[in-house]
């Protein structure tokens, strides 16, 4: 069974390869160059089919659930995610597909049978969907990084402002120091402070950053934001009070974790533990009996 499925895995390792290859920055520089005219276009194996399968790409996304399944999977990552952006994923994800798709063909060519048909056709769904799921998984991992040390910035930017540094520096000041600490909460901080450099809103900056993060406590940092601003309230007393606040949940959701960590671990010194401690127990009694039964 192993060798009429290793072609397969290989052809997985190989697509997923080509997909990560094509996603990256130099490709998508490449690309608005090439389109701006600055640069040739190269004769790559993915330039040669991506325009024929340019109009299967836009069937795809035709559907507006899978086009908005898209667009917020790359806003929540953080890159663009434009029309042009959602054809070009969708794109890449079905050049990857058909090179997967061939490889089967050849593998079931050399040898079909009902196994092989099976693996090639989960290997096929699968081909297609780990993006969205690698994708998934990216940000899932990021909002758990945010939500661990966004108290921590939010209580260094109360420091911030209460030293004498407006509300845009102490963001720009946030981002900077939580560059070692935390990527995540250093990306959005900084992102939201070129967003109110380059002249947008503060307030529409600030909605942008609560769509990318999907976080109640960076909902209500927000909202207190937007209406310390409207009201003309000061910004650091706001900021002291939240402060609070964001200790609070913290405080209780350290607590739940180590109230449930109990009833967690209940599971695993059953299977684990318990077998272990009945075999040092019983083991010298049961030798005992079986000696006393031999003679």
């Amino acid at each position: 069974m192993l060798p009429e499925i290793l072609p397969i895995i290989i052809g997985i390792w190989f697509g997923y390869v080509v997909f990560i290859l094509s996603q990256s920055d130099d490709n998508f520089v490449r690309e608005r160059l090439r389109k701006t005219g600055g640069k040739k276009k190269k004769n790559t194996l993915y330039n040669l089919f991506g325009d024929l399968l340019r109009p299967y790409s836009q069937k795809n996304i035709a559907n507006q659930v899978s086009k908005n399944k898209i667009h917020n999977l790359l806003q929540s990552l953080g890159v663009s995610s434009g029309e042009d952006d959602i054809l070009e994923f969708e794109n890449k994800r079905l050049f990857t597909l058909l090179i997967v798709v061939v490889i089967c063909a050849i593998v079931l060519f050399l040898s079909f049978n009902t196994m092989t048909a099976s693996c090639a056709i989960l290997v096929c769904y699968i081909t297609y969907k780990y993006p969205e799921y690698r994708l998934l998984g990216i940000i899932k991992k990021k909002q758990k990084e945010f939500i661990k040390f966004f108290p921590d910035a939010i209580d260094l930017l109360s420091v911030c402002v209460e030293a004498g540094l407006g509300i845009d520096g102490a963001i720009e000041r946030v981002a900077q120091e939580f560059s070692g600490l935390s990527k995540a909460v250093s990306a959005e901080f900084t992102r939201l402070s070129k967003d109110v450099m380059s002249g947008l809103a503060r307030e529409e900056a600030l909605k942008n950053m609560t769509k990318r993060v999907n976080s109640q406590d960076l909902q209500s940092f927000c909202a207190m934001l937007v209406q310390s601003e409207k009201m003309g309230t000061s910004v650091a007393q706001s900021l002291r009070v939240y402060c609070d606040t964001l200790r609070t949940r913290k405080k209780q959701r350290i607590e739940e974790l180590v109230q449930s960590a109990s009833a967690k671990m209940t599971i695993p010194m059953i299977l684990f533990l318990l077998p272990a401690l009945f075999i040092v127990i019983l083991y010298p009694a049961v030798i005992k009996i079986m000696e006393n039964m031999a003679g």
